[in-house]
């Protein structure tokens, strides 16, 4: 019975399949399932994707898309110093075939074509200048103006400037305006002003203060009709502020008939100010003393031919105050109105050069109490003014685009010449609305005057000339309070004085009289500073 049930028990263990062979297939036929599977998907595959790419190309109004290049594209930096040349070499090439082939006229020019550009004058000096007068210097200078006048978003604008600030050394206390969002742009900023008090004329009456801050490049007399740029560097009076005399030369024995004339011009403003007669009578008696209706005396050289096209006016009316004031200082004057620089005169030229750094404050004023009878605009070149540049290009304060005013004051004629410079073409005065520096209409206006010379055979002046005789009937100019603003530059510059003052000399007791200067070279100094004292007046 044993051995029955043991037989029966190997019997159905013999019977019954093991548990794996349900799940485990035959290996033959596991790799022959996934050879086929996989043969199929790879047939089928190319064929969906074909038939989805057909139906995006189709139904799509993209553009299709262009194979990727099997190359990697890779950027490498190059010189910034070779970028802005090539650009500069781009911008001149330009430049050049404008004006090889004839512009159309323009809608302001009333069909009259585009004049001639002048001819560029090529400074001597070493390869750095040389390259420098290559470049459209103007026409980078008027997008750099523009650039400046470009809005700086409202959260950038307080670290952008005071990190301009700490760069350039600005004084953020002195600015009138404490909040610095509310300057919208770097043209803004440049153009600050000051808070009222910062800037303390110097009290002697006598004194000529300085016009703006910066540092004193030269100073010193006027010998030989030169003016020095730097040591063994010198240029001319004429070439700075023009070869025609401001008027014609007046002699001692034609003041009766001049006094005559300044009756009937005086009679004449009695008429027209008839309204205000207490100041026309104050201005009549000081004209009559002083006979300062008149314009300068001959103090340049060169032709008394006066040109055929007359200056314009572009008078500004002064405050009654700054005439008032003007007026009295002018009145102290111990030279007649008509005398004329000689070998034995009194007086003598002085001059002094401020330069007026990128942080320093922009707007200029007037030195003294004077009066401005006429404005010579320049329409030069715009080279950097840089202390390297002015050791190495002689008379670059006479290349560069200048406003020159013209004018007289208590020890006779004085003169403001604001310079430009790189980045810098943009001059202001605040009296005269119609001055327009770094313009491509000034520029064709100059470019029209020269080619008119040409046409009469005469000589181009290199200026346009204005005067501002209409702003006094008395005084024949516009008067100009000491410390007062005149005007102002887009970025820094420089600021070139030339004035008459008494010879340096020494009194009977032994003490000095004359002017003095109160200046070094290089010194800082600022608006209201004294430059220099007249001792002895």
């Amino acid at each position: 019975m044993a051995s029955f049930q043991l037989s029966a028990a190997s019997t159905r263990a013999a019977l019954v399949r093991p548990a794996f062979a349900k799940t485990t297939p035959c290996p033959t036929c596991v790799s022959r399932r996934t050879y086929l599977s996989t043969t199929m998907s790879r047939r089928i595959q190319p064929t969906k994707q074909h038939r989805m790419d057909y139906g995006r190309r189709l139904f799509s109004q993209q553009p299709p898309k262009r194979p990727r290049p099997s190359t990697k594209i890779e950027w490498y930096p190059i010189p910034v110093a070779v970028g802005v040349g090539f650009l500069g070499l781009m911008q001149g090439y330009k430049m050049y075939t404008r004006e090889e082939k004839p512009a159309p006229a323009d809608d302001g020019d009333l069909g009259e074509p585009r004049p001639k550009k002048r001819p560029r004058i090529r400074p001597d000096g070493p390869w750095q200048v040389q390259v420098m007068s290559t470049l459209p210097l103007k026409a980078l200078s008027r997008l750099w103006g523009k650039f400046n006048e470009l809005d700086i978003p409202y959260y950038l604008r307080v670290p952008g400037f005071r990190l301009y600030s700490w760069i350039f050394g600005v004084n953020l206390n002195e600015i009138e305006e404490p909040d610095l969002h509310n300057f919208p742009n770097l043209a803004a900023f440049f153009y600050r002003t000051l808070k009222p008090g910062v800037r303390p004329l110097d009290p002697n009456q006598n004194a000529l203060l300085s016009p703006a801050d910066g540092r004193v490049l030269q100073f010193g007399q006027i010998e030989g009709g030169d003016i020095e740029q730097v040591k063994g560097m010198t240029y001319t009076i004429d070439a700075l502020l023009g070869q025609h005399s401001p008027s014609p030369s007046i002699s001692s024995s034609s003041s009766s008939s001049s006094l005559s004339s300044l009756d009937e011009k005086s009679s004449g403003a009695d008429k027209k100010l008839k309204d205000d007669e207490a100041l026309v009578n104050k201005d009549e008696e000081f004209a009559r003393v002083n006979g300062i209706s008149y314009t300068l005396p001959d103090l340049l050289s060169g032709t008394k031919k006066s040109s055929k096209i007359p200056p314009k006016d572009e008078s500004v009316t002064p405050s009654p105050a700054s005439v008032s004031e003007v007026r009295a200082d002018l009145a102290l004057g111990e030279k007649p109105w008509y005398a004329l620089l000689s070998e034995d005169s009194r007086t003598t030229l002085y001059y002094a050069v401020i330069y007026l750094a990128p942080g320093d404050y922009h707007r200029f004023h007037s030195p003294a109490n004077w009066v401005v009878e006429r404005r010579r605009h320049f329409a030069g070149e715009l080279f950097s003014v840089s202390p390297y540049l002015q050791r190495t290009l002689p008379g670059l304060f006479t290349l560069n685009e200048r406003v020159v005013l013209l004018g007289r004051w208590r020890w006779g004629f004085f003169s403001y010449v604001p310079v430009g410079a790189t980045n810098v073409g943009s001059i202001k005065i605040n009296f005269d609305r119609e001055l327009r520096t770094n313009s491509l209409t000034t520029d064709t206006a100059a470019d029209r005057a020269a080619e008119e010379a040409a046409e009469r055979g005469e000589p181009y002046l290199g200026y346009a000339e204005a005067t501002y005789e209409s702003a006094s009937e008395v005084l024949q100019g516009h008067a100009l309070r000491r410390g007062e603003e005149m005007g102002g530059f887009q970025l820094g510059s420089t600021i070139v004085l030339v004035f008459e003052a008494p010879v340096s000399a020494k009194d009977e007791s032994g003490g000095h009289k004359g002017w003095s200067w109160n200046v070094e070279l290089g010194q800082k100094v600022k608006v209201g500073q004294a430059l220099g004292y007249v001792d002895g007046a």
